[in-house]
């Protein structure tokens, strides 16, 4: 196990698996057909090919009367931001899966027969695939656009990872894991892989590395981060501050959620969700399909009002929880009322 390459995308697979089963993401079983193992990836079958699914996951919550959903990310840990060819191929991906059926020519035959016993379809479940995008480094412009537009998730480690800690991927080269033995590197690629201990038992949990780094400071950071999903249909990451378990607070509170939103200037992507006026005080970046809309209004503060009342009446954040998976935070209306009356 000498290639930095799927060392680093495995690493970065692990990291994304860990945040959203933190957040009550269930992983997907194979069930060795439409979705199954091979030389120990995980596939997909589309309509026009079988792929490699990074991170597969179901949402601790379904929505009735539909299909039950399904995300797959896709993780590329280049050492540039991700460009638009990506988030493209993404969409096709999206596409391919969702739209894989099976009619055999002996069901075709059978269609001319309207008395037939059988539908001309297989019998499976089957279900709605959202296919998101995570990178080590940020997105360009147009690559952000485009997942906006096509409502395609997106995660970039330097949104929460600290930034030293992201350079310490480049730098996992050819000529750095020549320090290691190949028993090691084994030892760590099956425990990111899930094949191995899951109690933080590789070769380096007590040695120096920039995996253990890496490792370690996910750890540190896990507790902090909340996934919350936006009417809208947007995923967004809210994260606390150092040392906050948010993810405890919000299990363990008894009574309602409200909320307050806030944001440092015109302009600034990264906005500030006070709970509960000062119970947990969360900074998220809003989506992009959300900025562009307060952009095209020239950041106006009045169509920032609109927008918190728009998209943010309610959030639902998820947890691990079978009795209630998820958790509502709702604007505070007489806040909201407050400021329009004020201005």
């Amino acid at each position: 196990m000498r290639n930095p390459h799927k060392l680093k995308g495995s690493l970065l697979e692990y990291i994304v698996r860990r945040l959203l089963r933190n957040c009550g993401f269930i992983p997907v079983r194979p069930d060795g057909n439409y979705v199954y193992k091979q030389r120990g990836l995980t596939f997909i079958n589309g309509k026009g090919a079988a792929h490699d699914a990074d991170v597969l996951v179901s949402p601790p919550i379904q929505m009735p009367f539909s299909y039950p959903y399904r995300l797959n990310f896709e993780c590329k840990a280049f050492n540039k931001r991700t460009g638009l060819t990506i988030i493209r191929n993404a969409l096709g991906l999206r596409y391919d899966i969702n739209e894989f059926e099976i009619v055999t020519k002996k069901a075709i035959k059978k269609r001319k027969n309207n008395r037939r016993a059988k539908f001309a379809i297989e019998n499976r479940q089957r279900y709605n695939y959202q296919v998101g995008v995570a990178s080590v480094e940020d997105f360009t412009k147009p690559a952000f656009e485009f997942a906006a537009n096509n409502k395609i998730p997106l995660i970039s480690l330097r949104w929460f990872l600290p930034p030293g800690v992201c350079d310490l991927f480049h730098q996992i080269n050819t000529a750095y894991l020549a320090q290691f033995t190949d028993q090691q590197l084994q030892s760590f690629y099956n425990y990111i892989k899930g094949n191995d201990d899951e109690n933080g038992r590789y070769f380096g949990h007590n040695v120096e590395s920039h995996f253990r780094t890496i490792i370690d400071s996910l750890q540190r950071f896990q507790s902090r981060v909340l996934v919350g999903l936006l009417d809208s249909g947007d995923l967004i990451f809210l994260v606390a501050e150092e040392g906050v378990n948010a993810y405890n607070l919000i299990m363990n509170h008894q009574g309602g959620l409200i909320a307050r939103y806030h944001f440092a200037e015109r302009g600034n992507t990264n906005w500030v969700l006070d709970v509960n006026q000062g119970f947990l005080t969360l900074n998220f970046y809003i989506p992009e399909s959300i900025q562009d809309i307060w952009r095209e209004q020239n950041y106006d503060l009045a169509v920032a009002r609109q927008l918190k009342e728009r998209f943010f009446q309610r959030l639902f954040i998820f947890v691990s929880d079978d009795l209630r998976p998820f958790r509502i935070i709702d604007i505070d209306a007489l806040w909201l009322e407050e400021i329009n009356n004020r201005n």
